[in-house]
């Protein structure tokens, strides 16, 4: 695990994963739906939103309470994951994602994911995707005790790799991960369609595509 060190504070950027760095919204939502099927349940696009940001674990609670899931919680996220990890296998890394990781690096930022997911899956993750050695950390729902929308996530990253809030940038595609990232401090741009934009922090500016930030970081 990267320390913080003694030197001026440094700028960073630092992403959410599923949905933002992976492309991987369209099979978490297969997951879900096909996790409730098996127990004869069926979910909606509304609730399927409201899941995307908050730990798993937390997650796996709202569906064994919602639907009146069978079986014990333990055993419920231990399939869960194994249902996330499968899909996984097959996510590829989101549009734009190795140029702007390209252009973080070359700026001169560090760079880490900050991700509602397990610290272990994010990395074999980045390492199927050929992101491994463009990433500095990860910071897993598995290290925090508050996850999103706790602001805790990206404190941990922000000092694991010695960088100031205010010179740092998150990059988000859920409300959840949003109000986490605004609540540390950090600039904070949001994948969102225009119809998914309302209750978002204030401070929160809207993006496109992953892209969109090669002129909006700091330029080399």
């Amino acid at each position: 695990m990267p320390e913080a060190d003694a030197s001026p504070l440094h700028s960073g950027l630092f992403l959410d994963l599923d949905g933002t760095l992976a492309d991987s919204l369209t099979a978490l939502k297969n997951v879900y739906h096909c996790f409730l099927a098996s127990f004869g349940a069926n979910g909606d696009e509304v609730e399927f939103q409201r899941l995307n940001g908050p730990p798993l674990g937390e997650i796996i609670e709202r569906l064994r309470v919602a639907h009146k899931l069978p079986g014990i919680p333990a055993d419920l996220l231990q399939k869960y994951s194994a249902m996330v990890s499968q899909a996984q296998q097959s996510v590829r890394p989101a549009a734009g994602a190795h140029e702007l990781l390209a252009h973080a690096r070359a700026c001169g930022l560090k760079i880490a994911i900050v991700t509602s997911s397990s610290k272990l899956s994010a990395q074999k993750w980045l390492a199927f995707g050929g992101l491994a050695d463009k990433i500095d950390d990860v910071v897993g729902g598995d290290e925090v005790s508050a996850g999103k929308p706790a602001a805790e996530p990206y404190l941990r990253a922000l000092k694991r790799l010695n960088c100031s809030a205010a010179l740092s940038h998150a990059v988000e595609d859920s409300r959840i991960g949003a109000m986490s990232a605004v609540a540390a401090g950090l600039q904070t741009w949001a994948l969102a369609p225009p119809n998914n934009r309302a209750g978002w922090p204030a401070q929160v500016v809207f993006i496109e595509r992953l892209t969109d930030l090669l002129g909006r970081i700091p330029a080399c």
